[in-house]
C-alpha cells in the first residue's frame, strides 16, 4: 500500500474558523468538547446546538451549511469567496472569526479527506466500544484537524488519549497515536504487539498509518485494545 500523504490545508483552515464559531455559540464543555467537531456519514459537524444550530461541510457536495431554525445558508467551498460569505454569516449572529484569508478547496482534496476520515472514525468507534468507565465521545480537533477521544480514571488528571492524526509538522503521513499521562519512561521497556514507543515531542505509542490498514478494522481494534491496556500501566 503506497504511503498516503494528504493534501488538505484549504479544508483545514475552513474547519478551524467553524471551530471558532462552535467556541461562541455553546457554553464551555467537559474535555473541550466545545472546541471539537464531529464527522458523520460523509460531514464533517459541529452537531446539532443549542437545539437550533449547526455548521457542516458535506464532502461529497463540497457545500457548507449554516443552519438556524430550519433555515440553512449554504456556500460552494470549490466556487464561491469562502471568507466573505463566512464573515456575512457571522457579522449577522454576532460572531467573531479571526482567518484573513481562505482559499477553495478542490473536488480531489474532499475525496482524498472523506477516505481518511470515514476509515479513521471507523478504527476509533470500534475501539471506543471496548473500554469501560469513564471517556468521551470522538472529536475532530480544529486545530491540528486530529481524531481523539480521552479515557479517564477520575483520580487527579490520570487519563489516555487516543487518537488518528492526518499528519503534521513532524509527519507528512497519517498515524495513530495512544499517550497515557502522566508517562513513566519505564513504560518503553515494555514489548508491544504493533506500532513503536515514540518520546519525540510528545511519549505514548505510534503506529504507522500504513500498518494500521493491514488487517480488518475489527481485528485492528483489538489489537489497539493491547495497546491500551499496556498504556493502562502507566497508573
Amino acid at each position: 500500500m503506497p504511503s498516503l500523504e494528504l493534501k488538505i490545508k484549504n479544508l483545514h483552515r475552513i474547519c478551524m474558523v467553524i471551530g471558532e464559531m462552535k467556541q461562541q455559540i455553546v457554553k464551555e464543555l467537559p474535555h473541550f468538547g466545545h472546541h471539537g467537531l464531529y464527522f458523520q456519514n460523509d460531514d464533517i459537524t459541529t452537531g446539532l446546538l443549542n437545539n437550533k444550530n449547526e455548521i457542516k461541510i458535506n464532502l461529497l457536495t463540497g457545500q457548507l451549511l449554516y443552519f438556524e431554525n430550519e433555515h440553512g445558508t449554504f456556500i460552494d467551498l470549490e466556487k464561491d469567496d469562502v471568507l466573505e460569505k463566512l464573515k456575512s454569516i457571522t457579522s449577522s449572529k454576532n460572531l467573531k472569526i479571526s482567518s484573513e484569508s481562505l482559499n477553495n478547496t478542490t473536488e480531489q482534496e474532499l475525496a482524498d479527506y472523506r477516505d481518511f476520515a470515514k476509515k479513521a472514525v471507523q478504527i476509533l468507534e470500534l475501539f471506543r466500544m471496548n473500554l469501560r468507565g469513564n471517556f468521551t465521545l470522538i472529536h475532530l480537533w480544529p486545530h491540528h484537524f486530529d481524531f481523539s477521544l480521552e479515557w479517564f480514571t477520575g483520580n487527579k488528571y490520570e487519563q489516555i488519549g487516543t487518537g488518528i492524526s492526518p499528519g503534521d509538522e513532524g509527519n507528512s503521513n497519517p498515524y495513530w497515536y495512544m499517550s497515557p499521562w502522566p508517562f513513566s519512561e519505564k513504560m518503553t521497556k515494555i514489548d508491544i504487539p504493533i506500532g513503536k514507543w515514540n518520546i519525540e515531542r510528545w511519549k505514548g505509542i505510534k503506529v504507522e498509518w500504513d500498518e494500521l490498514l493491514q488487517t480488518t478494522p475489527k481485528e485492528i481494534s483489538k489489537k489497539l485494545t493491547e495497546l491500551f491496556l499496556i498504556a493502562k500501566k502507566s497508573f
